[in-house]
């Protein structure tokens, strides 16, 4: 097998698996914060949830940093490859870093 290939299938399952990390996320975010009250729902007497599973929250904050992590390795391989072959910078790796130090500064500062 070329080396270009086994770059890629490197780079392809540090990217599902970054990405997975992230669905999940989306999964749990749920049940690890309360829901915001807006006044159109309250006017139609809708009810919120005011209480949330700390320990989901603690969940949900490894969980994207995990994520952020993976996607961190897999931005520096992706830039070692790129400069040592003739595969390319892949946008979704840089866009995953974004989302999971987004969501996880979200995550701690706001929530």
């Amino acid at each position: 097998m070329r080396k270009v290939k086994i770059f890629q299938m490197i780079l392809a399952t540090l990217s599902i698996l970054g990405w997975t990390l992230a669905v999940y996320a989306l999964m749990v975010f749920g049940e690890a914060r309360p829901e915001r009250e807006i006044g159109s729902y309250l006017s139609r007497g809708e009810t919120f949830r005011h209480n949330w599973d700390p320990s989901e929250t603690e969940l949900l904050q490894y969980i994207i940093w995990g994520c952020g992590a993976i996607s961190l390795i897999s931005l520096a391989f992706n830039y070692y490859v790129a400069h040592h072959s003739k595969l390319g910078y892949w946008f979704n790796i840089p866009l995953l870093l974004l989302t999971s130090l987004a969501a996880g500064l979200y995550v701690h500062f706001v929530i």
